[in-house]
C-alpha cells in the first residue's frame, strides 16, 4: 500500500489547531470495514533492529500472521523530525513508535488518535507506564515494555582496587578517580553526553539526584549536577568523547574495559552478558545518599490520524495485537524490556534474576513527562544542548542552563 497523504498545509513546528483542524476523527467501523484494510504502514527509529530476525520484527511478523494484516515498515533513526516533516506534506505513516516522553508532545498536535477513539485498550497495564501517553486527559497508543537507568560497574576492577560500589556523589568521583588509568585507555565512568533527548536522559539522574526540577533548568541544584559531569570530565575520569556517543557506544566503550562504570539501561544486558565483561548493577546514587530518581524509558506505539475509519480500526486491531502478553515475551526477552502489565513484570524477574532490581526500578521510575505535558520535548532538548557544551568547555554550567532555561520559556 502506497503511503497516504493527507494535505496538512502546516510549517515544521505544526501549529496545533491548523493541524488538528486538518485532520478528520478517525472514529469506529466495525469489523467488517477493517476487514478491508490489509496493509498498514509503520514508521519506527529502531535502526538496530533492521536485522530480518531482531526481536521487533518477530513481534511485527507475529501480528501479522495473527491479524492477516501488512507491515511496510520504515525505519529511521531521526523518527522524530521524519514524523514532523511529513505532517508539513502530509505524507504520514498509519502507525508510529514513539519515545514515552515524545506521545503528549504529538497528541497535542491532534496528529494522533486517542484510545477512546480507536479501541486501543491498556486498561489492564502499570498506570505509571501509560501516564506518558495520557495528553489533556485522553490516553494515546500503548507502551510495549519499560526501561530506566541504574549504574553498571566492572566486579573485578572494583574487586581489585579494594572498592564497593559509591551510594553518594563524593564516592562515586572518588571511585571514578580511582579506577582511571590513562595508560590502559581506562576511565573511571562514562555516559552520554550528547546534545540531544539521549543526553538529556542520561542526565535526568543526577539532575533530579542533586534536588532540580525540569522547571528551573537553572537553579543552583542544576547547575551543581552539571558540574559533577563537568569535572569528572575535565579531571580526566571521563572521557570527553562522551558529548558524541550514543548510549550502544557508551556499552561498547564498557564492554571493552575502557570504562569501569558506566549510566545505562536494562536493554543492554543481553549484549553486555554476550560480552563477556563482569558487572554488576546498583542505582544511581543522590548527591548526598540514597537513589536518585530515574526516567522511565521505553517506547509507545501509536495510531495517525487518517480519513478512513476502517484504517483507523485495522491499526488498533494491530496494536491490541502488539501488546499482549504473550505476544510481548518474545521481544522482552530479547530486549531485556520490563513489561507494562505487572504480573508479567513479576514473572520476569522471578524467571530471570538479573531482572530483580530493574522490575523495581521501572516501578519506582519517574516519568518525563509528569511536570511539563507536551513541553518536555522542546526542554529536553535545550538541556542537552547545555549539557553538550559545558562538557566541551564551550560554557560555564551556570551560563549552559541559564540559556537552556531562556530558550525553555
Amino acid at each position: 500500500m502506497k503511503q497516504r497523504r493527507l494535505t496538512l498545509g502546516v510549517a515544521a513546528t505544526i501549529p496545533v489547531l491548523l493541524l488538528a483542524a486538518a485532520c478528520s476523527s478517525g472514529g469506529s467501523a466495525d469489523a467488517t470495514s477493517s476487514a478491508s484494510v490489509t496493509t498498514l504502514t509503520w514508521w519506527d527509529g529502531f535502526t538496530q533492529y533492521n536485522t530480518g530476525d531482531s526481536p521487533l520484527e518477530g513481534l511485527i511478523g507475529t501480528c501479522e500472521e495473527q491479524t492477516g494484516i501488512t507491515i511496510e515498515r520504515t525505519v529511521d533513526q531521526s523518527i522524530n523530525d521524519r514524523l514532523t516533516q511529513a505532517a508539513s506534506s502530509g505524507d504520514l505513516p498509519d502507525l508510529v513508535v514513539l519515545d514515552n516522553p515524545n506521545v503528549a508532545q504529538y497528541a497535542e498536535t491532534g496528529i494522533l488518535v486517542d484510545n477512546e477513539t480507536s479501541g486501543v485498550d491498556t486498561s489492564a497495564m502499570k498506570q505509571n507506564i501509560v501516564a506518558s501517553g495520557i495528553y489533556d486527559g485522553k490516553t494515546y497508543g500503548a507502551p510495549f515494555g519499560s526501561n530506566t537507568l541504574a549504574l553498571f560497574y566492572n566486579t573485578d576492577l572494583f574487586t581489585a582496587a579494594g572498592l564497593t560500589p559509591p551510594t553518594t556523589w563524593a564516592e562515586l568521583e572518588a571511585d571514578a578517580e580511582a579506577l582511571t588509568d590513562q595508560a590502559k585507555g581506562q576511565y573511571g565512568i562514562a555516559f552520554s553526553a550528547r546534545p540531544d533527548a539521549e543526553g538529556t536522559f542520561q542526565f535526568l539522574p543526577f539532575f533530579w539526584g542533586a534536588g532540580a526540577e525540569l522547571t528551573e533548568l537553572d537553579s543552583a541544584e542544576a547547575v551543581e549536577a552539571l558540574q559533577l559531569w563537568v569535572d569528572l570530565v575535565n579531571n580526566g575520569y571521563a572521557s570527553s568523547e562522551n558529548v558524541t556517543l550514543n548510549q550502544q557506544e557508551i556499552r561498547d566503550q564498557f564492554a571493552a574495559g575502557h570504562a569501569a562504570m558506566m549510566v545505562n539501561g536494562t536493554w543492554q544486558l543481553n549484549d553486555l552478558d554476550a560480552s563477556g565483561i563482569p558487572y554488576a548493577v546498583v542505582p544511581i546514587p543522590a548527591k548526598d545518599g540514597g537513589d536518585a530518581a530515574s526516567p522511565l524509558g521505553g517506547e509507545f506505539v501509536n495510531i495517525v490520524q487518517s480519513s478512513d475509519p476502517a484504517t483507523v480500526e485495522a491499526a488498533a486491531t494491530f496494536v491490541n495485537c502488539f501488546v499482549q502478553p504473550d505476544n510481548l515475551e518474545s521481544w522482552l526477552t530479547g530486549q531485556t524490556y520490563i513489561s507494562p502489565y505487572a504480573d508479567q513484570a513479576e514473572t520476569q524477574a522471578a524467571d530471570d534474576a538479573r531482572l530483580v532490581p530493574w522490575v523495581s526500578a521501572v516501578a519506582a521510575a519517574r516519568s518525563r513527562t509528569e511536570d511539563l505535558g507536551s513541553a518536555y520535548a522542546t526542554v529536553a532538548t535545550n538541556l542537552g544542548e547545555a549539557l553538550s557544551g559545558a562538557i566541551a568547555g564551550q560554557s560555564t554550567p551556570a551560563d549552559a542552563l541559564k540559556t537552556a532555561a531562556e530558550a525553555s520559556k
